[in-house]
């Protein structure tokens, strides 16, 4: 009797441990660690049925934008493939056996359950037993509202266009899932008493290339992508290249063509206007071959080449953790000193004076979007901070962005 009791409390711990292991690997997959292994994904029937029904959903549909008549970006297309199926495999994790076009009310709260990490049941606790780990803190508002524009897509493709609600109806507190495109501190390096000269010659004695590629973004406010693949003699489009009716901005005495890099590989044309920036692109110039090279260290693959780029400025300490700062922080510089090229007053995030005429605020805030390449004046927000100026009840408010 002792023998035979001891025997079933070792088997007893042994398949518990088992199943700890097992329901530890599933959660693993979800977050995208590990693959599953057989004996771990046994419960979820159908495995290979619901992802054949799932890609071929996003062979036919996953080209198109969600709402209007155009194609997206690859990296749209990627993220949005890599989404869907990151969250059916967590729905499966969770117990539910369905099928893409079987996706319901029920699963999407069940979703936001998960990301917000609130419980699921009145009593507070997991009714998923192959979760062995519910989330203590909730994901970021940016990422739980980038999943449910998946959802809201992947629904119009599967014929139930609105079972995707807006986030706050999921949550009680609109805290969670609340994204805020207003600049609350200054990222920019003069905010942080950082030197961005000093930086770009320390560069030079690492890297040539990713120094030209910091100085360009300081200039023109490029995005890291953007500067890699910059090409100076293919981009530069002069003055008297221009058509007559293009040439109201006549105090610049050039424009860039950036293309390459850009998201969704938007069009837009940077002024030059400084001496700073004839002197950036004299360095660009100076290291590119050819009439199409790049700045890219050559031989380099892109993603080699934006490894390289963001181990170097690591080599001097440009970090948050470090100096407090980003290279993309030059971004945001750029856009203070274009708004005050222009409003002749310091930004709003930088304690600039308000503007009394809000007009004038409103198109300062769009020429700053432009340049940076996008077509919101609102996204200035992000950069500049929320508009603060005395308006008459007639004038119209900038508003925030929207995601």
């Amino acid at each position: 009797m002792v023998a035979g009791v001891g025997a079933s409390d070792s088997g007893s711990t042994a398949e518990l441990r088992f199943r700890r292991r097992s329901c530890l690997r599933v959660h693993r997959y979800v977050r995208g660690l590990v693959r599953p292994g057989r004996k771990e994904m046994r419960g979820m029937a159908n495995n290979s049925q619901w992802k054949s029904e799932l890609s071929a959903i996003l062979r036919q549909h996953n080209e198109g934008h969600a709402v209007r008549d155009k194609d997206v970006s690859f990296n749209t297309r990627h993220a949005r493939r890599q989404g869907l199926f990151r969250i059916f495999g967590l729905l499966r994790a969770m117990g539910f056996q369905l099928t893409p076009r079987n996706l319901c009310a029920r699963h999407i709260a069940a979703l936001m359950s998960y990301w917000t990490a609130q419980a699921m049941s009145r009593n507070g606790k997991n009714p998923c037993r192959n979760m062995p780990h519910w989330p203590t803190t909730p994901y970021s508002a940016a990422y739980i509202q980038q999943q449910l524009s998946f959802l809201r897509a992947f629904a119009r493709w599967i014929g139930k266009d609105g079972l995707v609600l807006a986030a706050e109806r999921y949550v009680e507190s609109s805290d969670f899932v609340r994204r805020s495109y207003c600049a609350t501190a200054d990222k920019s390096w003069i905010g942080h008493a950082v030197d961005a000269k000093a930086k770009v010659a320390q560069l030079r004695s690492i890297d040539v290339h990713v120094a030209v590629q910091l100085q360009m973004m300081m200039a023109f406010g490029l995005r890291r992508k953007e500067a890699v693949m910059f090409s100076p003699l293919a981009a530069e489009v002069p003055l008297h290249a221009l058509p007559e009716a293009h040439r109201a901005e006549s105090r610049y005495l050039a424009f860039l063509r950036i293309k390459r890099g850009t998201k969704g590989g938007r069009l837009r044309f940077a002024a030059v206007r400084t001496d700073e920036q004839r002197e950036a692109l004299a360095a660009a110039e100076s290291i590119t071959r050819g009439k199409r090279g790049h700045i890219g260290r050559p031989g380099l693959t892109l993603k080699q080449s934006l490894d390289l780029f963001s181990n170097v400025v690591r080599q001097v300490g440009l970090t948050r953790n470090e100096l407090g700062v980003t290279p993309h922080g030059l971004r945001h510089e750029f856009a203070g000193d274009l708004y005050f090229d222009i409003a002749r007053v310091k930004a709003p995030i930088q304690d600039g004076e308000p503007l009394i005429d809000a007009a004038m605020m409103r198109d300062a805030y769009r020429q700053v979007a432009r340049q940076l390449g996008h077509n919101r004046p609102q996204i200035s927000n992000a950069y500049l901070g929320s508009p603060r100026v005395r308006r008459s009840p007639v004038s119209e408010p900038i508003g925030e962005a929207r995601t």
